[in-house]
């Protein structure tokens, strides 16, 4: 008898059918392994004094674009506040950040408060502080933390399976150490998160993307700012 699954308009191709599910069992065979190997990091860096819970909320933080990053942390202040965890309100923080004198901090609060229009908004960005949205209603004046929205970019095609599972170094440009760090800082003024290097991890080149990217970003890449 023919080993070769028989072929006919109402049956299904076996040799074919057999490769998607060799695949799909490949794959999940990696991410096992790849699982294993994180568990096994975490027990290392455990072992020296490391709090693995925090090492995975790096790693989390990290492979968020940055704009995601400041909008998570600005949100997060905002409720925190408004359910009485935070100790200073946000419009507080705002006016901390611009390097204003502590006695003067108060008066520059209730000037600020002045300028809420009863019939609109207006919103108030000082430096790094956080951007500010204050408007008027019958309760007085309202204020909230708002994040900073990114500059629409033209969007990409979403990667396929394959490139999904691509590691670093695959699709690396050719280019020098001296390229590798303004390819960095180009990838931060795209919003990319850190993790995006293309570089393989023993490539030089990968330290000094890295540090092209932070350059760009004024932190460290670790999280918020």
């Amino acid at each position: 008898m023919d080993a070769e699954t028989p072929r006919g308009s109402n049956m299904i191709e076996g040799e074919r059918l057999r490769a998607f599910v060799e695949k799909i069992e490949q794959a999940r065979s990696e991410k096992k392994v790849a699982a294993d190997l994180e568990k096994a990091i975490l027990a290392e860096a455990k072992s020296v004094g490391y709090a693995p819970k925090y090492l995975a909320a790096i790693v989390r933080l990290r492979a968020k674009p940055p704009s995601e990053r400041e909008e998570d942390q600005a949100m997060m202040e905002l409720y925190m506040a408004a359910v009485g965890m935070a100790r200073e309100t946000p419009l507080f923080r705002a006016v901390e950040g611009m390097g204003v004198d502590v006695a003067a901090k108060e008066s520059i609060l209730d000037a600020l408060k002045l300028l809420a229009p009863v019939d609109g908004e207006i919103t108030i960005k000082v430096g790094s502080a956080p951007r500010m949205r204050l408007w008027r209603d019958k309760e007085g004046v309202r204020m909230e933390e708002v994040p900073d929205t990114p500059a629409p970019s033209s969007a990409a095609p979403g990667p396929t399976p394959s490139a999904a599972r691509a590691r670093p170094g695959d699709d690396a440009p050719d280019c020098s150490p001296g390229e590798a760090f303004d390819l960095g800082r180009e990838a931060r003024r795209d919003d990319k998160p850190v993790i995006a290097n293309p570089f393989a991890w023993d490539d030089p080149r990968r330290r000094r993307w890295d540090e092209g990217w932070r350059a760009e970003d004024g932190g460290d890449g670790m999280g918020p700012r």
